[in-house]
């Protein structure tokens, strides 16, 4: 843990003290700031793949789904990032060959979407530099801070 120094303790006390309301709306800042960052580098990585990021996201949550995939509404909730339409970014997957949709023989309302082995290869082959890309985007925090982030923005904002 660094030593504070005489020059750190002056600026401290030089700092005036923020109310809560302008300290929350300061960390809502550079959260956005910070999102704006990370998404960056992440959209440049799945650009240069051919993706965007919602279709990795449908590419990461259906192989993280059942064999016979997920009904599409579900893949909907499941996102991290929403999109206004699903139906139509599954329908741009299933055009690229990525995913493929069926009627669920139970209930013909539902819709479910699979994974096609074209896209469990491309979401596999971004396995490594998506982890690298987060390492490097990481590399000034320790494991210890990275915790204490994540434990704190979960809190702030719970997963569903």
């Amino acid at each position: 843990m660094p030593v504070a120094t005489d020059t750190d303790i002056d600026d401290k006390r030089a700092m005036p003290q923020r109310s809560k309301p302008t300290l929350a709306r300061d960390v809502y800042l550079a959260i956005m700031r910070a999102h704006e960052r990370l998404s960056g580098d992440s959209a440049a990585l799945f650009k240069a793949s051919g993706l965007s990021q919602p279709q990795f996201n449908v590419l990461r949550i259906l192989r993280g789904g059942p064999k016979d995939g997920l009904p599409c509404q579900m893949v909907g909730q499941r996102l991290v990032n929403r999109v206004p339409d699903v139906t139509r970014l599954l329908d741009r997957m299933e055009a690229a060959g990525l995913v493929s949709r069926s009627r669920c023989t139970e209930d013909r309302r539902v819709v479910r979407a699979t994974l096609t082995a074209e896209g469990r290869r491309r979401v596999d082959a971004l396995d490594d530099p998506v982890l690298e890309l987060h390492a490097a985007q990481a590399t000034g925090l320790r494991a210890s801070e990275l915790e204490t982030l994540e434990g704190l923005l979960e809190r702030l904002a719970p997963p569903s």
